[in-house]
């Protein structure tokens, strides 16, 4: 596995080369217009060259993703945990499916991540039959939201809780295979991450908790006994967290704003490879790469959006992620 490890590390490297450059990300947030701004993608051939049909730029963005999804899942080996990427999206989709089978939203398409491990017409089928064979976390997550819909107590709420547990149960089952180090540091960073975003999430709406316990996740290094002590008080989980990468994960969120503090965890997250990327006997250079080019991606979509619907450039810097480096 090593040497196939080194290939795809090499072609990754390689490939690093055409990412979109700072210059570039400042060129469109300055951008007088929508289109001016889609225009610095045809520069640098993004998606193979594909021309924007008027204002509607997704479809760009989404080929963009394909083609970096088709050369990842082509050069890096098996065995490395790379997978565990690629279920988030089954997962993230799952949730679109469902939440449009049970009437909740009519605009699926626009909310898809595109092919994790499972094309998206099979996934689709899947939520439609409501069978998943050979996905016994999807399965059992499926039967407890139809079960809460036939009882008129289903949401999207309860969609989003289901599904989520059942990713991070799927998740965890496979890093116990003995995958790469820096990917096991990344599932278990994030995970501990959703549970204190879940933690502030119920503070600020004034839940209890009991109500943070049924979106409390397992596989993290912060036990749920943990939590328990805290009495729902922020100024406790700051102090819980002190000495940890949590807390200046917290700070650099600017305390406790929810959207910084998610804007915050990706810069985080992305580090963990950013930092070890000339490791080339590790999977941090591709992995690396990967998530690069996905965390481009939704930064150039996020100034495409805020372009579109004319948002205050100060507004847009906030919402930017830092670009892989």
């Amino acid at each position: 596995m090593k040497e196939g490890l080194i290939f795809a590390n090499a072609r990754a490297k390689a490939k690093e080369q055409n990412l979109i450059s700072e210059e570039r990300i400042k060129r469109m947030i300055e951008a007088p217009s929508l289109n001016d701004a889609i225009r610095i993608l045809y520069e640098i051939n993004y998606a193979g060259g594909m021309i924007a049909q008027g204002d509607d730029f997704y479809p760009i963005l989404e080929e963009e993703k394909r083609l970096v999804n088709k050369f990842v899942l082509e050069v890096a080996p098996e065995g490395i945990g790379l997978d565990c990427f690629f279920v988030k999206n089954d997962y993230h989709n799952a949730k679109v499916f469902l939440k449009e089978r049970f009437g909740n939203i009519t605009d699926a398409e626009g909310m898809l991540l595109g092919d994790g491990l499972i094309n998206l017409p099979l996934l689709k089928e899947m939520v439609s039959s409501g069978k998943f064979e050979g996905n016994s976390f999807l399965q059992e997550a499926y039967e407890r939201i139809e079960n809460a819909f036939m009882k008129n107590t289903g949401s999207p709420r309860i969609v989003d809780l289901e599904i989520d547990k059942a990713m991070f149960k799927d998740i965890s089952l496979r890093l116990k295979k003995g995958v790469d180090q820096y990917i096991k540091k990344y599932f278990l960073i994030l995970t501990d991450a959703t549970n204190i975003l879940s933690f502030i999430r119920t503070i600020k709406i004034g839940g209890s908790y009991p109500f943070f316990e049924g979106y409390y996740v397992d596989g993290g290094s912060i036990p749920i006994d943990i939590f328990s002590k805290l009495g729902m008080d922020m100024d406790k989980l700051s102090r819980e967290l002190t000495g940890t990468e949590y807390k200046k994960l917290i700070e650099n969120a600017k305390g406790f704003d929810l959207s910084m503090y998610e804007t915050a965890l990706d810069n985080y997250l992305l580090t963990i490879f950013s930092e070890m990327k000339g490791d080339m006997f590790s999977a941090a250079p591709i992995v690396g790469y990967y998530l690069g080019k996905m965390n481009e991606i939704k930064i150039i979509r996020v100034i495409l959006v805020c372009l579109k619907n004319k948002v205050d450039k100060d507004e847009m810097k906030k919402r930017i992620r830092v670009i892989y480096a």
